[in-house]
């Protein structure tokens, strides 16, 4: 006899949401990018493998632009947090160019977007403030 386990998902109507909003692209007309020495370095269009012509292509994943400029990470308590959402890179291979010397070469791109959390220190802000809040 064979059991049959099944899943129950609690709230299932919420959902899941990222904390950091963010969009992944294929990024296929990439001409240039830093390498891992911090140098310009131009990226060739094709890679030649086995005879064959090969076009470059990078995944790359960013934090998605908010029109109203707030960079705030998603679901965080702003009364005990300061956060914001940032672009993280990573380093990929890539045929490049740099200073007339062609070369397989680790380049820079976004690889995902993540939040930053700083602690919200009460001590750090002035005395005057609470005696104004609390007038008011």
């Amino acid at each position: 006899m064979v059991k049959h386990h099944h899943l129950h998902f609690v709230h299932v109507e919420r959902g899941v949401f990222s904390v950091c909003e963010s969009i992944s692209t294929w990024v296929r007309n990439k001409t240039t990018a830093t390498n891992i020495a911090g140098n310009e370095v131009t990226v060739l269009e094709h890679v030649n493998i086995n005879n064959m012509k090969v076009k470059q292509y990078f995944y790359e994943t960013k934090c998605l632009e908010n029109p109203s400029g707030n960079t705030k990470c998603l679901g965080i308590d702003a009364r005990t947090w300061s956060s914001y959402c940032k672009n993280v890179e990573t380093y990929v291979r890539a045929l490049t160019s740099f200073e007339s010397k062609v070369t397989w070469s680790l380049i820079r791109i976004n690889a995902e977007c993540v939040c930053f959390k700083l602690f919200f220190n009460i001590l750090s802000i002035p005395n005057d403030h609470f005696y104004k809040t609390a007038l008011v």
